[in-house]
């Protein structure tokens, strides 16, 4: 019954969210900040990541006290990275979190074509996160509540974001089922006084430890309610001497696919990275390809407390 209840919950809420959400798309929202995300080219919501606490915050009764640190670098020079920290009190686990997105300098101009200075552009996102699961229940929950600052040149915008989250584990045959809705919120001060949305989505996902092979999957399935899906596979493969091999592809190299370069059209998309554990410490180096649109590359640094 307690199953049953969370689902129509989810389904119910994702119903209504679908009318309140009719805009465009920030695009911080929809940006990774940790290599974690982008090796595995943000499929894993139902595995526990440094993102965790925005794509499906249930996972963080998983998570360890912790810090984390990254910068990733994306084409035309532009950054974005994250700071965050995780620890337990009773029976949950809390996170705090600012990530970072720098769009770059540009050149000002008025409307004569007069220089008037360079000016910078980026978005600024806080969040604070909970996520519990009762001893022996095999139900945990999750939610993520968020600050986003954004500034193009003179223009801002203010708005409060929301993800939850819920995960059912079967125990019988190793393996998670997520549904998480991400992105849902409210826009208090807007860039100008056109309508501009947020990337409200719902998503299923399921991950499972291969019985026979020290790897484990991600399918992860979205519903953008603005009208488009994704769709996105990735995995975990455990290694010797401490080190994680991580990878991962997405639907979206079908809409990049120029049939100019079959690698660019193969390989679009895609993921690959490196997690390297030592005691306390542990490092994280990833790639993912654009095809058509270059690299985005990271490092990432975890320390336990």
């Amino acid at each position: 019954m307690k199953l049953r209840f969370i689902f129509y919950l989810f389904f119910y809420v994702g119903f209504v969210v679908q009318f309140l959400a009719a805009q465009r798309s920030y695009p911080g929202l929809n940006t990774w900040y940790h290599p974690q995300g982008i090796a595995m080219a943000g499929a894993g919501y139902s595995m526990l990541s440094v993102e965790s606490d925005v794509k499906n915050p249930a996972l963080l009764n998983e998570r360890k006290e912790s810090l984390h640190f990254s910068l990733l670098l994306y084409p035309a020079k532009i950054e974005a990275g994250i700071i965050s920290v995780s620890f337990r009190s009773g029976k949950r686990v809390y996170s705090l979190g600012l990530r970072h997105l720098n769009y770059g300098f540009f050149d000002g101009y008025d409307e004569d074509g007069n220089q008037t200075g360079s000016y910078t552009s980026g978005d600024e996102w806080l969040t604070v996160s909970v996520g519990g699961r009762k001893r022996g229940n095999r139900i945990a929950w999750g939610g993520t509540l968020g600050g986003f600052f954004s500034q193009l040149e003179s223009y801002q915008s203010v708005l409060m974001t929301i993800t939850v989250g819920a995960l059912l584990y079967i125990d019988e045959i190793d393996a998670k089922l997520g549904l998480s809705i991400e992105n849902y919120g409210f826009v208090f001060k807007r860039y100008t006084h056109a309508i501009e949305s947020l990337p409200t989505t719902v998503i299923g996902s399921f991950a499972k430890n291969l019985a026979h092979l020290p790897l484990e999957v991600s399918v992860d399935i979205g519903y953008v309610l603005t009208g488009s899906a994704w769709f996105r596979l990735g995995g975990i493969f455990q290694l010797p001497y401490g080190i994680q091999l991580r990878g991962g592809m997405s639907s979206d190299k079908y809409y990049q696919k120029t049939g100019n370069s079959l690698s660019a059209d193969y390989f679009g998309s895609s993921g690959l990275g490196l997690s390297y554990g030592y005691r306390r410490y542990s490092f994280d180096i990833s790639g993912y390809y654009f095809g058509i649109g270059g690299w985005i590359s990271g490092i990432g640094l975890s320390i336990k407390l």
